[in-house]
């Protein structure tokens, strides 16, 4: 999944998100003693995907903004043709 947000491959990330779901929910029972670092690495992992969605999310409503705005100017000088 690191390699997929390093890529921004929202897709893979998606469907890798159940497979970490039902790990960590695996790792919550489990009587390892590793499991408590797990999930600790998979909380931190998917911090980081929120954070990396949240820029994504900002980045495309800029984008789409400013298509918006580019738009409205294409139409107010049209009606000058």
């Amino acid at each position: 999944m690191r390699d997929a947000l390093r890529l921004r491959d929202w897709g893979v990330i998606a469907s890798l998100d159940l497979q970490c779901r039902q790990l960590a929910a695996h790792l919550s029972i489990s009587e390892d003693k590793n499991a408590q670092k797990n999930i600790e690495d998979l909380l931190q992992l998917y911090s980081e995907l929120e954070h990396a969605a949240r820029n994504e999310r900002e980045r495309v409503a800029g984008e789409l903004t400013r298509l918006s705005q580019s738009k409205q100017v294409n139409k107010a000088y049209s009606a000058f043709d």
